[in-house]
């Protein structure tokens, strides 16, 4: 039987307007490679120590092909990752810190862990689909890469602000922080307070980073690492400070009986301190999906909800002097909220 072919037009074959949205996606990824080839082929390091270089000698040192490399060069130059003298190559100013592996700002190892398979966005067909198993997450090779280190700062320097207005306890001496950032938080805390010690609660798999970042921090001896939830009793001792920092999207199912746990671990006086992502009224999107899949990947569980309703929660815990305030980070605003125990004396 023949086959009928149906006749195919090339002079009225024209793209269409959409495409060019998607194809500017695509030039996207194809960035991201050549970036990703510039650390893994050596080239940023090689030039922070030879530049200015010509692209022969480039490619000599490098093993790189010559008969694409002036190319692959400068997509690197377009992207502001190169700079051009005459004919030789350089790191620009003010570049070295986040492409030479000599900085702890190297992004790297951040554009590496993007394609671990444990990680949502190598595959966010399979992240999306029921079923995705937990993984392990991939912990960054230096504490200036991990993606909470800014809302662990900022939020460190917001509770010391409120320990220097009286609220909390001016003289912060014990902390009971269960830190979804792998002790950062722990951490900051402890190097603005130097008298405080700390309690720091951490999910099983991130006990060894946990107790790693402490120690670079030089406050490991102030801190004892736990394994827990906010669900757990892993103390019966009291605080002058209880801070949830990122760790009740694991237990959101049992919030009233994991912020009662919370409450009850308050000396009198003490305040409680939860900071979290939280949606929108009835889970309603917005722009700026891509950091709320951040957060997804970051966490693999949907922000809380009901943040209308969080200051209440905190009262029906037993506190009193419940306030809501916005923490902005590299991922959107965590909602900070405060209550304490009555008692104390503290007049807050």
């Amino acid at each position: 039987m023949d086959l009928v072919i149906e006749r195919t037009e090339l002079a009225t074959l024209k793209a269409p307007p959409a495409l060019a949205t998607v194809r500017g996606i695509v030039n996207g990824f194809k960035e991201f490679q050549v970036l990703l080839a510039g650390y893994g082929s050596g080239l940023f390091d090689w030039l922070e120590a030879n530049g200015p270089a010509e692209k022969a000698t480039i490619g000599a040192a490098l093993n790189l092909r010559g008969a694409h490399l002036g190319a692959f060069l400068q997509v690197l130059e377009d992207l502001g990752l190169l700079a051009r003298e005459a004919t030789a190559y350089t790191l620009p100013v003010g570049m070295k810190e986040a492409l030479a592996a000599s900085s702890p700002w190297c992004q790297a190892a951040t554009l590496e862990a993007l394609l671990v398979s444990s990680n949502g966005w190598a595959d966010m067909q399979a992240f999306m689909t029921e079923g995705w198993p937990p993984k392990t997450w991939q912990a960054p090779q230096t504490l200036a890469l991990h993606p909470f280190l800014t809302e662990a700062q900022q939020l460190a320097a917001a509770l010391a602000s409120r320990s220097g207005q009286g609220c909390g306890g001016a003289a912060l001496k014990t902390l009971l922080c269960f830190d979804g950032g792998d002790g950062l938080l722990a951490a900051a805390l402890c190097q603005r307070f130097p008298e405080l010690r700390a309690e720091v609660v951490v999910a099983p798999g991130a006990q060894q980073r946990t107790e790693k970042a402490l120690l670079e921090c030089d406050v490991a001896e102030r801190c004892q690492v736990l394994v827990g939830t906010p669900l757990d009793s892993v103390t019966h001792e009291t605080f002058d400070k209880v801070v949830l920092f990122h760790s009740l999207y694991p237990v959101r199912k049992f919030m009233t009986d994991a912020l009662a746990a919370a409450a009850a671990r308050l000396a009198p006086g003490g305040e409680l301190c939860c900071a979290h992502w939280f949606c929108l009224e009835a889970c309603e999107s917005a722009p700026g999906g891509l950091r709320d899949l951040d957060k997804a990947v970051l966490t693999d569980s949907h922000p809380l909800c009901g943040v209308e309703k969080f200051c209440q929660r905190l009262e029906d815990a037993g506190l009193i002097g419940a306030e809501r305030a916005d923490l902005a980070g590299d991922f959107g605003n965590t909602k900070l909220h405060f209550a304490r125990r009555p008692g104390g004396g503290r007049g807050c």
